[in-house]
């Protein structure tokens, strides 16, 4: 089965840009392509993660522990609210009701005492799939990968 993974930031123009075209591939693909995605930390102008990287990480890690069936409505949804308000336990509630998943599940994720380590490791992940200063998509079949960088560098 092919997979097509969506490496995003979610603090990034071009990832927000380019998360509503992904969410439509997954809506119409989603039977017959393998979708993930990887949280690659906040670019920096090319000095690595930014300030929000690690707890941003925690956050939508603990979304998708709660929902892992809807973890690419789950990135759409990161990027619509971190454009309009600060992540915090409001912030995730909103998102877990957005998508119809228990808030509860979402914090209960958030306390699991390895939620940190899962995070760190998603973002050395993200980081060593990152094709450029922003967001990637990318697909796999057979073995052969291929990668679409959303060019334009993501600065704060």
């Amino acid at each position: 089965m092919a997979t097509v993974t969506f490496v995003f930031d979610p603090y990034c123009p071009r990832s927000f840009a380019a998360a509503p075209a992904v969410l439509a591939l997954w809506q119409e693909h989603r039977t017959r392509v393998r979708f993930e995605a990887i949280h690659a930390g906040t670019a920096t102008a090319r000095l690595g993660f930014g300030p929000d990287s690690e707890r941003s990480a925690r956050a939508f890690s603990a979304l998708r522990a709660a929902a892992p069936h809807l973890e690419i409505p789950l990135v759409q949804e990161f990027h619509q609210v971190l454009r309009s308000e600060r992540l915090g336990r409001r912030a995730l509630t909103g998102i877990a009701q957005r998508v119809d998943v228990d808030p509860a599940l979402v914090f209960e994720a958030l306390r699991h005492p390895l939620r940190r380590e899962h995070a760190r490791s998603e973002l050395a992940r993200g980081n060593a799939l990152r094709l450029s200063d922003g967001p990637a998509i990318l697909y796999e079949h057979d073995h052969i990968l291929s990668s679409l960088p959303l060019e334009e560098p993501c600065l704060p």
